[in-house]
């Protein structure tokens, strides 16, 4: 008893610091351009997934921002060339963002 708790106090002082996971980025956010006129923009949102091997599905959620509906359009008929599994969510809303608070 007592070596085995010798044993996991060592073990965690050679292991070193712990490391911590920061999942990446999913996509481009939606700014405001520097002028304080208010602009809409495109955000589009696509969530899906493809069969990996052994039946483990690969699910993913991808965002990002567009100045207009056709190139979120297309973007989203790519990710679903990728990704088409469903349940799945496709879309792209119209976000009006900037101006004066």
């Amino acid at each position: 008893m007592r070596f085995s708790a010798v044993l996991t106090v060592a073990c965690l002082f050679l292991a070193g610091p712990a490391m911590a996971w920061t999942p990446p980025p999913v996509g481009q956010p939606c700014r405001a351009p520097a002028r304080s006129t208010e602009v809409t923009l495109i955000a589009g949102n696509y969530l899906g997934g493809r069969v990996q091997r052994d039946g483990v599905v690969d699910r993913k959620s991808f965002q990002a921002c567009f100045r207009d509906i056709a190139t979120c359009e297309s973007w989203l008929a790519k990710r679903a060339g990728d990704f088409p599994l469903q349940p799945g969510i496709a879309t792209c809303v119209p976000v009006r963002i900037g101006g004066r608070g």
